[in-house]
């Protein structure tokens, strides 16, 4: 057996590392050290299986890297109608303003790779002062330039707007008559926009200038949707009988909830599980040009008539941009539904609208739910403060004496993401445990629950075990387990920081519910076979656990859009981009795994080969290590011709009571046809540099280690052949 990488890691760690010198003095939680054949640093890490924090060796500009390999340059850069849209405004302000008689001076805030700069050079700008604070990029932007011949035409600021000067001896020898930036996110104004535009006209820009956007309207559409809502709030765990076997509490039934945005491709959502109870309503418009005053706080009342009875959860939000002067030229992040160029008519709509992941759609959860009645009058309430915004419902019998930002005071909101959330309400999944959980109780059982950022422990105190001892350390996993034990009246439940050897000794099950409040990948939930390995001495032979075990499955994939956020640019609007890309592939291979996790349900993807089976860990009798490798056939050897491939996708099935629980396809993928993805967690993704095609003769390879005494887990996929 091959225990690659362990091996492999351990041998490039002595042979690369074995000149160490730490220094003795730390500083914070990093520290450099001086090594007699290269710089490295120490990071400290938490490893989520173990949940010990860990001494990783770095390259002494990790951070530095890590921020350029993160950034989302690529990802606008991919969106192709960004980049015209911004090119055609562009084209026509230098035009306004030189058919005027004027010099077309244009200041470019936040240039990144000089993307915009160099579209106003091409289109005959006078003078251009590009601005970015971020130094990596400021220097590859210097590079870019230089690569595109327009280097002397281009001064590059490496500074916030907010700190360029103006005059004879200022950084800026003038003010600007054209403004170009983009400098919005999903809620338009989260990265600043409103200082930045506020600052640029007092300072930096003349009065009659014009503004590449000029002006932004924002969108909101109440609707209801309990599909979503799952990710807001915890409902009352209930059994296949649709029993309740654990009441939310109160507190949390009330609880205002958080007002940060969740950001999701919204187009994903099924048309079918949400009710649309107001139109698209215009809340906020933004006039960036400076004729009229930015307001950095502002509260707008609006009424609207209800198009049909139902619970207003949720309030979607979008905004567009008006490129030009004249309003012609408009950019779009609605979804499908009210997007202007979506074609309705067409079997899937959402795919004929432009795809962007820098700027998704917003999802608003209201404070409280609002029961309305249709072609009713009711009020929306939108709030706006200089970063994000945040919105109130009011009907005849639903008063509020402020508008202020909802805050959580339930822990929920605080310590739980939404995805984990919406996996405690995936009823699904938890019938079939409480199913399993049921038969496994006696009255004399005595349960040790490992994950106290789940519910399970709880449940089967309530199905009569004796006494339930519960693994938790974390404070505000504590409170919300006390809130259900008193909302509940559960007096059998004791939580533990740690398992002592008394408690091991009496315990009769061991539950846990695989997913970890802390983990990201799917193999981080193996926290569990961890906590199993360290305790298994201890526990008697016959003790029963839950789940049985787990697997491991890869699939090769084509991802519609998802492979933008990380493929090369290669020439963007005829701009040759390459230095950005080698600045970005150096650094994600100093700074990043091969391997992310995704939410997939937003990202659609075709199956491109039948998932194998890459490892498969039995929890009633572990191994302290695991490890596999092999190569599989892409294609069955029916299929001819070739497909495309861009991506890997590593999911985890768990076992209970014999049976599969899946957290990647809630279908078995069909070759060539689109996957559904479980929508409760998140899957691991690799996302090769470009599109391949394959055919029935190649192959793909997997390389998997597990090392439980050190909470260890390593995955390499790939494709294998000379011409990859």
């Amino acid at each position: 057996m091959n225990l690659f990488p362990y091996n492999k890691f351990y041998l490039q760690f002595l042979q690369g590392y074995s000149n160490i010198v730490i220094n003795s003095s730390l500083k914070g939680k990093r520290f450099k050290n001086c090594t007699l054949r290269k710089m490295q640093v120490f990071t400290q890490k938490r490893n989520p299986i173990t949940g010990s924090t860990e001494w990783d060796v770095q390259h002494e500009d990790y951070d530095y890297h890590q921020e350029i390999a993160r950034s989302a340059f690529a990802d606008m850069l991919h969106d192709t109608e960004r980049n015209k849209k911004y090119y055609r405004a562009l084209q026509l302000a230098i035009e306004k303003m030189q058919s005027a008689g004027k010099k077309a001076n244009v200041l470019d805030i936040g240039t990144g790779t000089g993307l915009l700069s160099i579209m106003a050079a091409k289109c005959g700008a006078d003078s251009i002062v590009a601005c970015e604070a971020f130094k990596p990029m400021a220097e590859c932007c210097l590079k870019i330039l230089e690569c595109n011949g327009v280097a002397d035409k281009i001064k590059v600021i490496p500074k916030r707007s907010t700190d360029i000067t103006v005059g004879e001896n200022g950084d800026m020898k003038e003010k600007a008559n054209i403004l170009v930036t983009e400098v919005f996110d999903t809620e338009l104004i989260g990265e600043g926009a409103l200082s930045t535009f506020h600052h640029a006209h007092q300072y930096l820009l003349e009065e009659d200038c014009i503004v590449v956007p000029d002006s932004a309207v924002i969108y909101a559409q109440v609707v209801e949707c309990p599909t979503l809502q799952k990710w807001n709030k915890l409902n009352d765990l209930a059994d296949e009988d649709l029993d309740i076997v654990l009441r939310t509490p109160k507190k949390m039934k009330d609880c205002a909830g958080s007002a940060a945005v969740h950001d999701i491709q919204l187009s994903q959502l099924p048309r079918n599980t949400f009710r649309e109870l107001s139109e698209q309503i215009p809340i906020f418009y933004y006039d960036w040009s400076g004729k009229t005053p930015i307001d950095f706080k502002k509260t707008v009342q609006q009424e609207f008539k209800v198009l049909a009875t139902g619970k207003a959860q949720i309030v979607f939000m979008w905004w567009e941009l008006n490129m030009d002067t004249e309003g012609r030229i408009v950019l779009s992040c609605a979804p499908w539904w009210s997007h202007p160029n979506a074609d309705i008519c067409s079997e899937r709509p959402q795919d004929t609208i432009p795809w962007r992941d820098h700027w998704m759609q917003a999802v608003y959860y209201l404070p409280q739910e609002v029961s309305l009645q249709k072609d009713k009058e009711v009020k929306l309430i939108s709030c706006q403060d200089e970063y994000s915004l945040w919105f109130y419902l009011e009907d005849e019998n639903t008063k509020h004496k402020h508008y202020k930002r909802p805050v959580c005071d339930c822990g929920v909101h605080m310590i739980l993401s939404r995805t984990h959330v919406s996996y405690l309400n995936d009823g699904r999944r938890s019938k079939r445990f409480l199913s399993h959980l049921r038969e496994e109780m006696g009255r004399d059982a005595v349960v040790l629950d490992l994950n106290g950022s789940s519910l399970l422990g709880l449940a089967a105190a309530k199905f009569g075990a004796k006494h339930v001892f519960i693994l938790e350390d974390m404070n505000l996993n504590i409170g919300i387990l006390n809130d259900y034990i008193k909302e509940n009246s559960i007096e059998n439940v004791t939580i533990i920081p740690e398992v002592s050897e008394d408690i091991l000794k009496e315990v009769t099950n061991v539950t846990c519910d695989p997913n970890f409040s802390t983990a990201v990948f799917p193999w981080e939930n193996l926290k569990v076979a961890y906590l199993l390995h360290k305790y298994r001495s201890k526990l008697c032979e016959t003790v029963s656990i839950i789940p049985d075990g787990c697997e491991f499955w890869a699939m090769p994939v084509e991802f519609q859009d998802l492979h933008k956020i990380r493929i090369p640019l290669g020439v963007c609007e005829g701009i040759d981009m390459s230095v950005f890309d080698g600045l970005v592939e150096g650094s994600r291979v100093i700074s990043d795994t091969e391997i992310e996790a995704q939410p997939l349900w937003e990202y659609p993807c075709k199956s491109r080969g039948l998932p194998r089976k890459l490892l498969e860990i039995d929890l009633q009798d572990l191994k302290p290590t695991v490890a596999t490798d092999g190569a599989n056939q892409i294609m069955d050897v029916e299929t001819e011709g070739v497909q495309p491939i861009n991506g890997f996708v590593l999911w985890a099935s768990w076992k209970v009571g014999g049976k599969s629980i899946s957290s990647g396809p809630t279908e078995w993928p069909t070759v060539g046809e689109r996957v559904t993805w479980d929508p409760h967690t998140r899957q691991a993704v690799k996302i090769l540099k470009k599109s391949i095609n394959v055919s029935s003769e190649d192959t793909w390879s997997y390389q998997v280690a597990c090392d439980l005494e050190k909470g260890q887990f390593n995955v390499n996929l790939d494709l294998v052949g000379s011409s990859f």
